[in-house]
C-alpha cells in the first residue's frame, strides 16, 4: 500500500501532530488538575490526534491507528513525581493511559516521517537487492536517530518494499552481527531495533561516497566495491574503513609505486592483527594493484 497524505500539506501534517505532542506533555505535567477535567481533555487530545491522522492519511490509516496506545495499566508501580505533585489512584490511571499514548505518538510520528510517499506521492521506493534493502532500513534508522526502537517490517511494510516471512527478524539479526543496529530482543522474534554509532557512521560514510559518485576514478569504484564485499564478508571493523578511506585520499598525493607499497604494509597489519585473513588480504591487494584477482567469496 502506498501511503499518501489528503487536503494537507507535509509540512502542516505534522506540525499538528507536533503540537498535540506537545499539548498532552503540557497535561501531563499540570499540577492542578482534578480526575474529571484531566480525564475530558486526555480523551480530546488522543479523539483529535486520532481523527487528525485517519482524514488526511490515504487510502487507509488503520495500520498506523493500531500503533496508538490507549491501554490502562493494571499495576501503578511507577513514579509520577516527574508530572507534579503526587497523585490519587484513579488519576494516577488516568496519567499512565495518556502517558502511553503519548509513547505512542512519538512512535507514530517517527513512522509516518520515513514513509517516502508522504513527501512525494511519485516517490516510490525502488529496492533490487538485499544490500539495498539493508541499507534503505539502516537511513531511515539513522533519520530517527534516538534511543526508540522501530520495527524493521514496518518500515518496509509503510514504504511497500516486499519482504518474507521472518525476513525483517533475520535482517535485524544480520544487522546488529555487523554492529550497526542494536537489537531489542535478542533471544526472541521482535525485529524492533535502533541505530547504533557505527550504523550512524556507515550510513554518512555511504550519503558521503554517493555524492561523490559523478567524479569517482578507476580507483575510487575499486575502494567502494572493496567496502561493500568486505561488508558483505563481515569484515565491518571501523579501523578497515578509517584505512580505506586514507587510502583514497592518499592517491592524488603519492605515486603509484609509494601507494602500492603502502597498500601492502596496511593490509599486512591488518592480517597479522587478524582484522581480516592472509587470503582476503591478497585478494585485495591483487585486485587493486593487478587487477587480475577476484574477491574471495
Amino acid at each position: 500500500m502506498n501511503y499518501n497524505l489528503k487536503e494537507i500539506s507535509h509540512f502542516d501534517f505534522f506540525e499538528i501532530l507536533e503540537k498535540n505532542n506537545r499539548e498532552i506533555v503540557a497535561l501531563l505535567n499540570s499540577e492542578d488538575s482534578n480526575l474529571n477535567e484531566f480525564i475530558v481533555k486526555a480523551n480530546d487530545l488522543i479523539l483529535k490526534t486520532e481523527t487528525h491522522v485517519n482524514q488526511h492519511i490515504i487510502p487507509s490509516s488503520d495500520e498506523i491507528l493500531d500503533l496508538f496506545d490507549k491501554q490502562y495499566n493494571s499495576i501503578f508501580d511507577r513514579d509520577y513525581s516527574i508530572y507534579g505533585i503526587d497523585k490519587e489512584p484513579e488519576i494516577k490511571k488516568e496519567i499512565e493511559r495518556l502517558d502511553r499514548f503519548r509513547k505512542s505518538l512519538k512512535l507514530v510520528i517517527g513512522y509516518l516521517s520515513i514513509i517516502e510517499t508522504l513527501f512525494d506521492s511519485q516517490n516510490l521506493v525502488l529496492i533490487e537487492t538485499i544490500s539495498d534493502k539493508n541499507d534503505f532500513i539502516l537511513s531511515k534508522l539513522n533519520s530517527l536517530f534516538g534511543d526508540e526502537m522501530y520495527s524493521i517490517e514496518r518500515i518496509l511494510g509503510f514504504n511497500n518494499i516486499k519482504f518474507r516471512d521472518n525476513e525483517s527478524r533475520e535482517i535485524a539479526e544480520d544487522l546488529h552481527r555487523r554492529g550497526y543496529v542494536i537489537l531489542k530482543d535478542r533471544y526472541g522474534n521482535s525485529d524492533k531495533v535502533k541505530i547504533s554509532v557505527k550504523g550512524a557512521t556507515y550510513v554518512e560514510r555511504k550519503n558521503k561516497q554517493n555524492k561523490s559518485n559523478k567524479n569517482k576514478t578507476e580507483l575510487d569504484k575499486k575502494l567502494d566495491n572493496i567496502l561493500d564485499h568486505l561488508t558483505k564478508l563481515g569484515y565491518g571493523q571501523e579501523i578497515i574503513f578509517n584505512e580505506i578511506d586514507e587510502m583514497r585520499e592518499l592517491q592524488y598525493n603519492l605515486t603509484k609505486k609509494t601507494w602500492s607499497q603502502l597498500l601492502k604494509g596496511k593490509l599486512l597489519d591488518l592480517a597479522l592483527d587478524k582484522i581480516i585473513s592472509n587470503e582476503t588480504a591478497t585478494s585485495v591487494y591483487e585486485y587493486l594493484i593487478n587487477n587480475n584477482f577476484q574477491l574471495l567469496k
